[in-house]
């Protein structure tokens, strides 16, 4: 276990933000120490690669970092086990790699495998939860090791049971697949195989996850070059008849019919729709390639930053009568 004072917070976001307590946890032995570090307190937080968190410039607490780093594959079980610290591309390459399907529609997204299930992690029509078996866990109320299952984790559209709970993830269990089944079912998969003359029958593993980053790279910026989050708001799912078509008509906004009331709504076409009307700030941005994007230059604070959204959220409430929610987790 590595203890540091007044230690630095790494987030995508760069926010300079420091807390009075960084806890690095090494080894599984090191988990049941925590209990004389937090019991009875409220203030600590549990960290990955910060690249889905909005910090604060000062944490008055502890922020707890697993550092669990292993991969090994369970050919007994058809199981891969991944430590939590496991960069989340790299276990996608991994599989792309050895033929394990499930994981190439979520090559590129940024951050730790642990981090991975707590919002449920999806992109172009896959999600994380698909490939999850079970999550090794330490409960930090009642200080013992946990396993939970899949159903356990009460997963659904970019949320959790985990959210906000009190277990740290240590290790994950995937679910190893090595029968062919590529998910190709979305608009800009298709667009792509479509320009590039493509055809999907012949599509390899590897194809698809190429496709993937390079549909990605257009969109999305690297957080290790542009300051950022990933997609800030969620694609809300609201009663069709709840929206306020009166600006724009139902054809300007992406809608996915979810059943015979409900629909999901592109946030970004709704942000991009009203993006004129929102106040140029200092520090913050939205990203010019996608307007789900929240970008910072470095020295925006935290409050900048949820005001910059504040301001959104109500543009969008106004205009369509839709209200949007934060995707990243914030930190007070």
């Amino acid at each position: 276990m590595k203890i540091e004072e007044n230690a630095l917070i790494k987030n995508s976001l760069g926010i300079n933000s420091r807390c009075k307590l960084l806890v690095t946890i090494e080894s599984l032995e090191d988990l049941p120490k925590l209990k004389s570090y937090i019991n009875g307190s409220k203030d600590y937080y549990i960290v990955g690669e910060g690249t889905n968190i909005v910090m604060p410039n000062y944490f008055d607490g502890i922020i707890i970092k697993a550092n669990f780093n292993h991969i090994i594959e369970d050919t007994e079980n058809n199981i891969l086990k991944v430590g939590a610290a496991f960069n989340w591309n790299n276990l996608v390459k991994h599989c792309v790699s050895n033929g394990i399907y499930g994981f190439e529609n979520l090559i590129d997204i940024p951050g730790s495998v642990g981090a991975s299930p707590i919002q449920n992690i999806g992109a172009y029509g896959s999600e994380v939860s698909e490939v999850i078996d079970s999550i090794d866990c330490f409960c930090l109320e009642t200080f013992q090791f946990k396993t939970l299952s899949n159903s356990d984790c009460k997963f659904t559209y970019r949320d959790s049971a985990l959210k906000d709970s009190k277990f740290l993830i240590h290790n994950i269990n995937f679910k190893i697949n090595r029968n062919s089944s590529i998910f190709l079912n979305y608009e800009t998969i298709n667009k792509y195989i479509g320009e590039h003359s493509l055809s999907s029958d012949e599509l390899s593993l590897k194809d698809v996850s190429e496709i993937i980053s390079t549909i990605r790279s257009r969109a999305l910026p690297d957080p290790n070059k542009i300051n950022n989050a990933g997609s800030f708001f969620k694609n809300p799912i609201v009663a069709i008849e709840s929206i306020n078509f009166s600006s724009y008509s139902n054809d300007k906004l992406i809608l996915w019919e979810q059943d015979n009331k409900l629909v999901k709504v592109g946030a970004a076409r709704l942000i991009e729709l009203i993006k004129d009307n929102i106040s140029k700030h200092p520090n913050v941005s939205l990203y010019d390639k996608h307007c789900l994007v929240l970008i910072s230059n470095g020295k925006a604070t935290q409050q900048e930053i949820l005001d910059y959204a504040s301001e959104i959220k109500d543009l969008v409430s106004s205009t369509f009568n839709i209200d949007l929610e934060i995707e990243p987790n914030i930190v007070y």
